[in-house]
């Protein structure tokens, strides 16, 4: 047995030895490698694989409705101040590392690219002529490039075109490419997967506001508001066959001190009936006017930590962010309502006016209230319907 033990540490020994003799100190220690290769990105993108990015958010013109007396008849204001709009691009090397000296890019319009791409989506973009817009970097005319440096110390550049926008051309940005290419440069390889990057199809909108010029502002009625985006997500909303389109307006308390303030039952896409009190967080906003002459209101989430409000507003992987440009139109009782960063996404919701009726329907789910007793068991403390007018 002893002879065993010897021989078994003797093995062990020698390969110990073997594999500090074949490796020895690794010449990488504590060194950092990286590939320098340039990459082309856009300022609106979200990932690395990303290479297109149509439909790209612009400009709005916000026309102003002016009330002009108490039956609501309105002055409508047009917006035809110019605007300007920045479509911006990246340009850096890989690693981790700054660039040890300048590194000049040059990056051209692709259109070759332009045009596989219109052939492949039936579409009609053009690149704009360039009495159409400026640009933060030199052109070479011979081959017809932006010249980029990345300086020495730095990781990346940038290059932006700035487009104006002119009311009177309001859908010729729809048809604008910037479809761009790494095509040569003096240290670095180029990346032969992010070489290039193509933004398309600038949206350019109007919107309006109101001016409601001293006049009152009409009260929110309290009541049940049919809501288009519960409609527009029936697969989670519906129960046993029935759909549950219903967001509920209440006022938030009878104090004096928060008259005007109003709490809202459901979120973005989900039901307060079918999920209003579910473990992940109860699905509630306040909603209060912050602009008198406009009339706009503000929507929030209830924030956490407040002992009136039994649990936090609703969470998956996001929190939902406040908006403030949230409005009510008397003539047609439509609310239209903002919803910001709901598991990640933005929703945009119209409330219309049904009745007074606030009885909760009860939908029978464990996420669900069954009525507004069981809102008031579960820790609610401000005013709800069960507490009378």
């Amino acid at each position: 047995m002893e002879r065993i033990t010897n021989k078994c540490l003797f093995l062990f020994s020698a390969l110990t030895l073997l594999c500090c003799l074949s490796c020895g100190k690794l010449d990488y220690e504590n060194k950092e490698f990286y590939k320098k290769e340039l990459y082309i990105i856009s300022g609106e993108s979200t990932a690395a694989t990303e290479r297109t990015i149509t439909s790209l958010e612009a400009y709005t013109f916000n026309d102003t409705l002016k009330i002009l007396n108490d039956k609501y008849d309105v002055e409508l204001i047009e917006d035809l101040k110019d605007g300007l709009v920045d479509v911006k691009f990246k340009i850096g090397i890989g690693g981790s590392l700054p660039a040890d000296k300048d590194i000049v890019v040059k990056v051209a319009f692709d259109e070759e690219t332009l045009s596989d791409f219109n052939v492949e989506n039936n579409t009609a973009y053009a690149i704009p002529a360039a009495t159409r817009y400026t640009v933060n970097a030199p052109r070479d005319e011979l081959s017809k490039a932006f010249i980029v440096t990345i300086k020495k110390g730095s990781s990346s550049s940038s290059l932006i075109f700035s487009i104006p926008i002119k009311r009177a051309e309001i859908g010729v940005y729809a048809k604008y490419a910037f479809p761009l290419r790494i095509v040569e440069a003096n240290e670095s390889s180029l990346s032969r997967l992010y070489d290039n990057f193509m933004v398309a199809n600038l949206i350019v909108d109007t919107d309006k506001i109101v001016n409601w010029s001293g006049f009152p502002i009409p009260e929110l009625p309290e009541g049940r508001y049919h809501s288009a985006r519960l409609q527009g997500n029936a697969g989670e909303n519906t129960v046993n066959g029935l759909l549950y389109s219903y967001k509920y307006i209440t006022r938030l308390s009878k104090d004096p001190k928060d008259k005007g303030q109003f709490m809202i039952w459901g979120t973005g896409v989900w039901s307060f009936e079918v999920f209003g009190m579910h473990s992940i967080g109860w699905m509630y906003n306040k909603l209060y006017l912050n602009n008198q002459v406009y009339g706009t209101y503000t929507m929030e989430p209830i924030a956490a930590g407040d002992p009136k409000f039994p649990m936090t507003t609703f969470r998956y992987s996001t929190i939902q962010n406040s908006s403030t440009d949230n409005t009510y139109d008397p003539k047609t009782k439509t609310l239209t309502l903002h919803y910001k960063n709901v598991i990640g996404a933005d929703y945009t919701d119209v409330l219309t006016f049904v009745d007074d009726n606030l009885n909760i329907r009860d939908a029978n789910t464990s996420s669900g209230p069954h009525n507004w007793e069981h809102v008031r068991q579960s820790g609610y403390t401000y005013w709800l319907p069960i507490d009378g007018k």
